[in-house]
């Protein structure tokens, strides 16, 4: 092998090579592929190698380069009429083939130039084997473009579709084509006149088609079947040179690429006026990516997408990108995270109804990366290529990295601004705030909002409203347009948890309605339009952990303040709150002359507390009343009643008000501590304006010792003390004076009548809804709870039985036995039914069940268990007699949808019983036979003679 490189004037790499082609047949003798060539093959490849006539030319043998390649020319006549011994002999044939194929090897194996390597090759060629045009095209959009030529001008030639001639078919079909004759070829398009015969291989990269290399010869037999494979080599090699020429062209595209994006992101990121840097960031996307339009878009609050800045793009385009498909490119660079593109974008369903606008602007590939700051949504960076730009992942890869230190850029600009915005209003904020602390008067306050707060934010309507206990009294409004210009104060009056101005000042937090119409927390003022397309800003004024008022901001329409809007607000009334902490600490100085007028003032209340008390016949109504109606009489940070229970000893927390309410409501605690323990003890209320120096105030958890003042009063009942009533206010100025407490002890004597009168009604309430004899629901509570059954619209059924010969039972063996059994039956229906089964005493023998979830076939189960437990336990001791039962069973809503219906359904079904033989139970649907014969009947009236005590 080394022998034969040598003769050639190649590496032995190269020999190598050629027996990869297949110019060398070799055998593989071991298992790590090396190769040795047989004795015989190689002698008669130098023999033949030693035999072959030289090729004429100067310089040294087969050897031709770019720099010399112009001395390889042949005379013209020359070559037509020399000899061809070479076409003759295949050995001394391959040993040219080979020596040409090792130039080309040298010559591609380093490309510069590539046209220059082309033309090196060409002229190669037709020097060693004479063919009349050996040329080189490259497919472009659609057509072989000659590149290369010698043997024929190259300005001579045009493009050639590949729909066209030999040269297309090679090119369509990625194959060689060879025409040993082109006049009887019917596809052979003439470019070079008097041609004979043409071989067209086509010069592919990967598996696309980079061009052609044809052949052409005016001789006959020039050309031949045997060259198509050589020709074909030749291609391979000029495909190995223009790839590596591309790799090498893609690295220094890079590189480029990389130094351009690092002084781009320097760029940007030094911007920090917004507007700026979306410019710069368009302009420098194009001119990196080669892109001839580009735009910035931000996502709207509606979905659409809204062009920040836009180059090359029609209005009309914009209008119509601005609804994208759900699944549009940039909806998916957006989505995936990532840079995404497409060409032919108006085929691409990802166009959706822009596709027209894609098509009238003239552009074919799209390409557009996300702009993200964590999750939160930026934008999207987009460029448009009007002709086809297939991006690769290198290029992609860079557009992310653009598209991420622009993200960066962009936040920081944002920030910058919004900093900036910022210290301007707090500055003005602190001015207000300023004027306001200078005002003596809530009413002047308030007005001094509603007259300046718009130089903040921009609104149409403004109320600044002071919360008094439960109320929200309008301080000051002002209607900038006509929709609030007519508001009076009794419109405007609310109560604490009335409206969303209402839920403010219960829960103490600032809300923004962006359509406050559909919020279900707000209330139409009266008199005003309903549905109306507003938006609202709502901000306490909180001091001291306290709800002192509330602002409210209203303007017409949708979406019309901002979160920054809201900031501004809460911290404005904070300022507003500090102001007006300040007028009532001097309005209360004013107040000290006026005690007398507020103690006979909280008299009268007292009075109304009391009547409002006392018309109350539900406890826990009752409990929540006072809760309500104290915090009302006496100002308190904290308000807990605690019932007392004797038999456990200690006290249940019932309502609670104020800061500390969860810990007021957090269990019960024993009789034996705190100052609620020692009322309990000693029946006597306490009044402590000094919680820390007094050791029976019990500390609350993590809290520790609270500053504060207590009073602690004992609710009675008949038997003893029935809870306590606790009222705190926290501070270390925090106190109660002897009014408040005295106050306070009336009003808890008159709780305690008030406790007292409900828990009496509830118990004969809850006597009247109970059958004595049978301790079972009465007849009122069984169509209650009927009528509740079928409110809430579930499915449950119906079970009506009727005792059979009750009546006989009762006059052989007597009225008390006849109680006995009815109690026994009672006891025996409810281990029949289920845990969540009711059961009544219908009738005087009649009883009834409702079984939730239950259908028709579950009812008939549950029916026939009920009919066995009822013979079951009409066996008395010492008698034979058994007494049996006929039961309706009905189904909601399958047999009825409203309660009489069914109860109708289940009486029919239960005279089916009674008359088909008693004992037995019967369905709905067998009652519906009777319905045109059956008249209802109410239940057997309770037989008070019956039942004078139950056994």
């Amino acid at each position: 092998m080394t022998g034969a490189a040598h003769i050639l004037g190649v590496h032995p790499n190269t020999v190598r090579t050629w027996t990869e082609l297949g110019r060398l047949p070799c055998l593989r003798i071991n298992d790590r592929g090396d190769r040795r060539y047989r004795v015989e093959d190689l002698a008669a490849f130098m023999t033949a190698a030693e035999q072959a006539p030289p090729v004429p030319r100067p310089g040294r043998p087969w050897q031709a380069s770019a720099g010399d390649a112009a001395g390889l020319e042949p005379d013209p006549a020359e070559r037509r009429a020399r000899p061809h011994p070479e076409r003759d002999a295949d050995r001394g044939r391959r040993a040219v083939e080979l020596h040409v194929l090792a130039e080309i090897s040298r010559l591609t194996g380093n490309v510069v130039d590539l046209d220059a390597t082309f033309r090196a090759v060409v002229h190669l060629l037709r020097a060693a084997f004479g063919y009349r045009v050996v040329i080189v095209g490259q497919l472009r959009d659609g057509a072989i473009e000659p590149r290369v030529a010698e043997g024929i001008d190259l300005s001579a030639l045009y493009p050639l579709p590949i729909e066209r001639g030999l040269i297309g078919a090679a090119a369509r079909e990625a194959r060689p084509i060879f025409a040993p004759d082109v006049r009887l070829d019917g596809r052979y398009v003439e470019a070079v006149p008097g041609i004979v015969s043409e071989i067209v291989a086509p010069i592919i990269i990967g598996e696309a088609v980079w061009g052609v290399l044809w052949v052409e010869d005016d001789r006959a037999g020039a050309l031949e079947a045997a060259d198509v494979e050589f020709i074909e080599t030749v291609a391979n090699q000029l495909a190995v040179a223009a790839d590596n020429l591309r790799l090498v062209e893609r690295v220094r595209y890079q590189l480029h690429q990389a130094d351009a994006l690092r002084r781009i992101s320097a760029d940007i990121s030094s911007k920090l006026e917004l507007s700026v840097l979306l410019s710069d960031l368009v302009d420098h996307g194009m001119r990196l990516f080669g892109a001839d339009r580009g735009a910035v878009f931000h996502r709207a609050a509606d979905g659409s997408f809204v062009a920040d800045v836009a180059r090359g793009l029609s209005p009309a385009f914009l209008e119509a990108t601005r609804q994208p498909a759900p699944r549009s490119l940039e909806a998916e660079s957006l989505a995936r995270r990532g840079a995404r593109f497409a060409v032919a974008y108006a085929q691409d369903a990802r166009a959706g109804a822009a596709r027209e606008a894609v098509l009238a602007e003239g552009i074919d590939t799209v390409a557009a990366a996300p702009l993200l700051a964590g999750d939160e949504q930026l934008g999207v960076l987009t460029l448009y290529h009007d002709r086809r730009h297939d991006w690769e992942s290198s290029e992609l890869d860079a557009l992310d990295a653009l598209a991420v230190q622009a993200s960066i850029a962009i936040a920081n600009a944002r920030d910058y601004a919004q900093m900036s915005r910022w210290t301007a209003h707090i500055e003005s904020i602190q001015k207000l705030g300023a004027r306001l602390s200078r005002l003596a008067t809530v009413r002047e306050i308030g007005l001094a909002i509603a007259a300046e707060l718009n130089q903040l934010i921009d609104y149409h309507n403004v109320r600044v409203y002071r919360v008094r206990g439960d109320d929200l009294d309008p301080v000051a409004w002002r209607g900038e347009i006509g929709e609030y210009t007519d508001e009076v104060e009794e419109q405007l009056r609310l109560k604490v948890g009335e409206g969303i101005t209402g839920w403010v000042a219960r829960e103490g937090q600032a809300v923004y309605l962006p359509d406050a119409a559909n919020d279900p927390r707000a209330a139409t003022i009266a008199g005003t339009e309903e549905d109306l397309p507003e938006s609202m800003l709502l901000a306490p004024m909180a001091y001291e952990d306290r709800t002192i008022g509330v602002i409210v901001l209203s303007k017409l329409g949708l979406h019309q303040f901002s979160p920054d809007d809201l900031r501004l607000l809460e911290i404005y009334a904070s300022f507003a709150a500090q102001a007006m902490a300040n007028a009532d600490t001097t309005e209360q100085l004013r107040a000290q002359s006026d005690r007398l007028e507020r103690q006979l003032r909280g008299q009268r209340e007292l009075l109304q507390v009391t009547e409002s008390l006392l018309g109350t016949l539900d406890t826990q109504a009752v409990v929540e009343e006072i809760g309500d109606r104290l915090g009302a009489l006496v100002r308190v940070d904290n308000l807990g009643v605690d019932l007392y229970e004797p038999e456990s000893g200690i006290l249940r927390p019932l309502t609670a008000r104020g800061v500390h309410r969860e810990l007021y409501m957090s269990g019960p605690i024993s009789d034996t501590v705190g100052v609620a323990g020692w009322v309990i003890r000693h029946g006597e209320a306490q009044l402590i304006n000094d919680e820390l120096a007094d050791p029976r105030v019990r500390e609350f958890g993590e809290l520790g010792p609270v500053a504060g003042a207590l009073i602690v009063a004992p609710l009675r009942s008949r038997d003893g003390i029935a809870g306590v009533l606790t009222l705190e206010r926290l501070g270390h100025e925090a106190s109660f004076t002897e009014d408040e407490f005295e106050l306070v002890k009336l009003f808890a004597a008159q709780a305690s009548i008030a406790l007292q009168n409900a828990r009496a009604h509830q118990a004969v309430e809850r006597r009247a809804r109970r059958d004595a004899l049978t301790e079972l629901g009465n007849q009122g509570s069984f169509q209650e709870a009927l009528a509740a059954a079928v409110a809430r619209a579930e499915p449950f059924s119906l079970v009506l039985l009727d005792l059979d010969d009750f009546k006989g039972y009762n006059d052989s063996l007597g009225h008390a036995a006849g109680n006995a059994l009815l109690h026994r039956i009672a006891r025996a229906l409810e281990t029949a039914g289920r845990g969540g089964d009711a059961t009544f005493r219908y009738g005087g023998d009649e009883f009834a069940l409702l079984l939730p979830g239950t259908d028709g076939p579950g009812a008939l189960a549950v029916a026939e268990k009920v009919r066995q437990a009822v013979r079951s336990a009409s066996r008395a001791p010492g008698s034979r007699r058994v007494v049996g039962c006929s039961i309706g069973v009905a189904s909601f809503p399958t047999d009825g949808d409203d309660a009489e219906a069914l109860a109708l359904a289940a009486d029919r079904a239960l005279y089916v019983a009674k008359r088909g033989g008693r004992d037995r139970v019967a369905t709905a649907q067998e009652g519906l036979a009777l319905a045109a014969e059956f008249l209802p009947t109410g239940p057997t009236p309770v037989d008070e003679a019956l039942e004078p005590e139950r056994p």
